[in-house]
């Protein structure tokens, strides 16, 4: 943080709040004697450990993103990706990556695992042909056909598939949920459905909504109406826009 500029008096009260920490459990009444933690560091649940973990891992993440590729990271998952024409100068990238990752690992005391990493080559062709692994400390990391990044799964063609069964099945099961309760009023159903149903199918859905057309909408259309059975008892066969105006939902068009 001194690095990058931030002034002196922030920087004392971070590490005055980060250190000399105090800990007691209170379990049934009783009250444990007052302990000191070892570097403690941030409390848990503090807005402030989000924002000092972008400085935490700056140096991992500050590169230029162009054409040619870059990263991104989100607490402790780092992304990155690097483009070209040809997979062997697409693996000496990724081999480039994995070396300024496991430097900076030495240098913060972070640590990366191979069987926690992902690889996935996207590609308008066949991705068998060119299936070319990396290596992590000694460890070879074979490309898959689809990974999970930040709570998307992304295929080696990003149409999203696996992604929009996925968040159908979430859907479903919430709304399943849903039709469980008994004795709930039309208006109340609906809030349950909106709160609970609707953020289960719509999680990312800015990234992966584009390519959710025609058949692939089916099962998102089944968790519609599996949510309006919920709100209004309508019947199993009807359609989908039916059960929506029924149940006075938004449909998930409107949605997006």
């Amino acid at each position: 943080m001194r690095a990058r500029g931030i002034p002196e008096q922030l920087l004392r009260w971070i590490e005055a709040f980060c250190s000399n920490r105090t800990a007691t459990i209170l379990v049934n009444g009783g009250c444990s004697k007052i302990q000191d933690l070892a570097q403690s560091g941030l409390p848990q649940g503090s807005p402030l450990s989000p924002v000092a973990h972008l400085f935490y891992n700056a140096d991992l993440v500050q590169r230029r993103i162009d054409a040619n590729g870059g990263a991104i990271a989100f607490i402790d998952d780092f992304s990155a990706w690097v483009t070209g024409p040809t997979a062997h100068g697409i693996s000496c990238g990724i081999a480039s990556i994995i070396e300024i990752a496991t430097d900076w690992e030495k240098r913060s005391g972070a640590t990366f695992e191979a069987d926690k990493t992902n690889l996935i080559h996207f590609t308008c062709s066949d991705p068998k042909v060119d299936r070319l692994p990396a290596v992590v400390k000694g460890q070879a990391v074979h490309p898959k056909d689809h990974v999970k990044v930040l709570g998307v799964i992304l295929d080696y063609k990003l149409k999203y598939r696996q992604h929009i069964a996925y968040a159908a099945s979430k859907g479903l099961e919430a709304a399943m949920e849903l039709k469980r309760l008994n004795g709930l009023s039309a208006g109340t159903a609906r809030q349950l459905f909106t709160a609970t149903v609707v953020p289960a199918v719509d999680c990312a859905s800015n990234v992966w909504m584009q390519a959710c057309k025609d058949k692939l909408l089916g099962p998102i259309n089944r968790v519609q109406t599996a949510g309006a059975q919920a709100i209004v008892g309508t019947f199993l066969r009807v359609a989908a826009n039916v059960a929506e105006a029924e149940a006075n939902i938004i449909s998930v068009q409107e949605r997006h």
